[in-house]
């Protein structure tokens, strides 16, 4: 048993640093989050290149000390639990380090850095990106400036951080503007 301990401390600190420095890359320039944008322009979500979400991971042998922390409301067993920002091709951008089962979204993404410096506007601010508005009666474009991301409702209302809406515009209201042919014309294929 000791010999697997060693060796999953050792492949935990080559999988946190090695491994992570590699393989996850967040997008620092306008050119990179634009390869990441094109499944939710397609959708029709333009300025998102990402969505966030927990990620809960099983911790079978948590010590009976710290156990009452690590587990969350979604589970019996002990947990870590990390922020995980990912692109829809299942590449992955960005991670918390490990935290307690219990932390929940409001929670875990004051530990985010990443999605930090995107509300502060420190990184991936200079993008911009029209969004459809009803002004009355009437749908207006209005100029954005900076990235979002799609999460779930269990997140902090930040404009950088959109939940789904439980109202939202009829589609067909958009028919015709700038950018909602193309998309239509997709759903239609």
């Amino acid at each position: 048993e000791e010999v697997h301990r060693n060796f999953f401390h050792k492949f935990i600190e080559v999988g946190s640093t090695i491994l992570y420095e590699k393989w996850v890359k967040a997008p620092q320039s306008e050119e990179e989050v634009k390869q990441h944008m094109y499944e939710f322009l397609l959708a029709g979500l333009p300025g998102a290149f990402g969505s966030t979400d927990a990620t809960h991971i099983v911790h079978e042998l948590c010590r009976w000390n710290k156990k009452r922390a690590h587990i969350g409301f979604k589970s019996k067993h002990a947990t870590r639990t990390y922020n995980l920002t990912a692109n829809h091709r299942r590449r992955i951008l960005a991670s918390t380090l490990g935290n307690p089962g219990s932390f929940n979204d409001k929670t875990l993404i004051l530990f985010d850095t990443f999605i930090k410096d995107i509300k502060n506007g420190t990184i991936l601010d200079d993008f911009e990106f029209e969004l459809l508005e009803m002004c009355g009666d009437e749908v207006v474009a209005v100029k954005y400036k900076g990235v979002w991301l799609v999460v779930d409702n269990g997140y902090r209302n930040w404009s950088t951080t959109v939940p789904p809406h439980k109202n939202s515009v009829l589609a067909q209201k958009f028919v015709g503007q700038s950018g909602w042919n193309f998309a239509f014309d997709l759903a239609d294929r």
